[in-house]
């Protein structure tokens, strides 16, 4: 029916019904109102988010995170160098069951992992960019992986390579100390905040912030490593401290030998690893942190592998999440963000035009 057609049956229903008719036609004119208004009228969107990423490749993506992520509706973003692929941490079918069962994003960390900064400074950015980024892509795309987003390994780069990598993805990574956006960094660039027990956070610390991404329509962006089960880890009580020693309540027993981190008291968050140099007994030696001011007797410590995050830590963050926040990949983030961002600047144009 026309807007004509529409308006005209409408009398009619206020010649025949009187009051109730009018009360019709009231309702037609601010539906009509809608349409002739020479304002645009945004309807209020949500951008509230999670978005959980991980480094590298590793098994757990497809044994642990994939399947306890699915359990409450989450996706992730996984950022795999070709060379950790190729010798077979992670296999190509894998990365495609994760991008097309899961519905994770598959992203590139370049293909050798190398400091990127570092690399080009001895053999240029042009070598860089053919060797570390394009092959990766290239070998990437004839697997049946559907690339759009990169991550520098160690999150380090200059502003030439930023320039470069945003010709060709939506977005990078940028290292922050509490990572929640609702916008695009002017270089292009996201933020990101470990998780991994090298970098710990403790739990109330996460749910405060998926409370106020939540209240603030923000996003908020985590990445790590891998999910390990908690067996690989070792939780026990702080009986003693000196600068570079903590003496447990019982003997450290950890089932493989790895490059290990100290969280020395699970309530307070780790800013830097605390890199363990050696475990004998209940006593645990690190390398240079002064472990007297980072925890206290009686406190709950945590070790275990630097790039790990426990199984149960991860399942708590995920199941908070899910009942506050939806998932989103990296690339979807972005999609997101650019929306958002192209409505406040079409807002701001209209703010400034002259009154009618």
């Amino acid at each position: 029916m026309s807007v004509k057609s529409f308006y005209f049956s409408s009398m009619g229903i206020v010649n025949k019904r009187g009051v109730r008719g009018i009360r019709f036609l009231l309702a037609f004119l601010l539906f009509l109102m809608h349409f002739i208004s020479p304002l645009p009228v945004y309807p209020e969107e949500n951008h509230g988010g999670i978005v959980i990423a991980f480094d590298d490749g590793y098994p757990s993506w497809i044994n642990i995170i994939a399947p306890e992520l699915s359990h409450v509706g989450g996706v992730a973003t996984g950022f795999v160098n070709n060379q950790r692929i190729n010798f077979g941490d992670l296999s190509f079918e894998d990365l495609r069951t994760l991008q097309n069962r899961y519905g994770w994003e598959i992203g590139t960390h370049t293909y050798h992992h190398f400091n990127a900064p570092s690399y080009i400074k001895q053999k240029g950015l042009p070598a860089w960019v053919s060797s570390e980024l394009e092959d990766s892509v290239k070998e990437l795309n004839a697997k049946g992986l559907k690339i759009q987003s990169i991550v520098f390994p160690y999150n380090a780069y200059s502003k030439e390579l930023a320039k470069e990598v945003i010709k060709r993805f939506s977005s990078f990574r940028r290292d922050e100390v509490f990572a929640a956006d609702d916008s695009i960094g002017r270089d292009g660039s996201i933020p990101g905040t470990d998780f991994d027990i090298s970098f710990y956070v403790p739990l109330p610390q996460i749910f405060q912030w998926i409370d106020f991404v939540r209240e603030q329509n923000k996003l908020l962006f985590l990445y790590g490593h891998k999910v390990l089960p908690d067996e690989e880890f070792f939780t026990g009580t702080v009986q003693s401290l000196s600068a570079r020693s903590l003496v447990s309540d019982r003997n450290v027993e950890l089932p493989s030998r790895n490059d290990f981190c100290l969280v020395p008291d699970i309530r307070r968050r780790v800013y830097m690893p605390v890199k363990v140099e050696n475990i004998k007994g209940d006593t645990i030696t690190v390398f240079q942190d002064d472990l007297s001011k980072m925890s206290e007797t009686q406190a709950s410590f945590i070790i275990g592998p630097c790039y790990g995050i426990q199984l149960s830590y991860f399942r708590k963050v995920i199941s908070y999440a899910a009942e506050k926040l939806p998932f989103y990949t990296v690339s979807q983030a972005v999609q997101l963000m650019k929306k958002s961002q192209t409505r406040e600047t079409e807002e701001k144009k209209i703010e400034t035009l002259p009154d009618r």
